[in-house]
């Protein structure tokens, strides 16, 4: 591992699972000083404003024929299926279980979903009169508010700084660093003794902020709303899920049981 003279300064805008994820994979290569920047934490009260804690979540890729989207999507699924596993220290936060996916659609095939595990096709006698594609495969889901608290805490055990602050630029950060910030440290890692420094590398991971934040201003990046229902149903421990060809999408995902909230999570109507 580096010595702290010699290791690059990298800041991380926004502490969502994105944000996290990159931070804890930069930590790993032993060569960065991390720092989250962020307006809302995990630990904080909820808020529309941190939408990390409202997805569903489970893992189904959308890749279609994006190649580069389907290397995204497996690599991350290969991470989160060794997550789920049961001695690894995250397993609290996912439920491994069969999804079966019902489609009217005009698709043929999901070629980018055949590496699953377990992957087949329904035969036409599984499939309802008005479904043209039937498959399933094991996956995970996820419960939001618990390995959003496993990464924040791996974060600070890898003696990450997190900062917060409201950004209306980015250049408030590349010109000046942390420093105008750092009287609001966040969480483990309180250091008033966080010597001032420029930043070597900045990563973006504002989520819906990336539209308007300046400097950035992707108008790329747009909501996706939908509408769930939490049930505790904890005889539900498979995940089904519906794709209509008017584009509505329905579901049910189960998530582990415990103590955090209802286990099923049911919705759709995303648009």
């Amino acid at each position: 591992m580096a010595d702290s003279e010699s290791r690059s300064n990298v800041l991380v805008l926004g502490a969502g699972i994105i944000g996290l994820t990159t931070a804890l994979k930069l930590q790993e290569t032993g060569r960065y000083d991390v720092t989250i920047l962020a307006e809302t934490f995990p630990t904080d009260p909820r808020t529309i404003r941190y939408t990390s804690h409202w997805a569903g979540a489970h893992h189904v890729s959308h890749a279609e024929d994006n190649e580069q989207w389907q290397k995204i999507d497996r690599e991350t699924f290969d991470i989160m299926w060794a997550h789920s596993a049961p001695d690894h220290p995250a397993s609290h936060c996912f439920h491994r279980h069969q999804q079966t996916i019902y489609e009217a659609t005009n698709r043929t095939h999901v070629k980018w979903l055949e590496h699953m595990p377990e992957f087949r096709y329904l035969s036409s006698d599984e499939l309802l009169p008005s479904d043209t594609l039937g498959y399933t495969f094991r996956t995970v889901t996820i419960t939001p508010s618990l390995y959003l608290s496993y990464l924040f805490s791996c974060f600070f055990a890898n003696n990450g700084t997190a900062v917060r602050a409201s950004l209306q630029h980015i250049d408030q950060v590349l010109e000046k660093g942390i420093t105008p910030f750092l009287h609001a440290p966040v969480g483990a890692n309180h250091n008033t003794g966080i010597k001032p420094r420029g930043i070597d590398a900045l990563f973006v991971c504002t989520g819906l902020g990336s539209r308007s934040l300046g400097g950035v201003e992707d108008k790329r990046v747009y909501a996706l709303r939908g509408q769930t229902v939490l049930l505790r149903a904890p005889w539900v421990r498979v995940g089904k899920s519906f794709n209509g060809r008017d584009g509505t999408y329905t579901y049910v995902m189960p998530r582990k049981n415990g103590d955090v909230g209802p286990p099923i999570v049911v919705g759709g109507m995303a648009h």
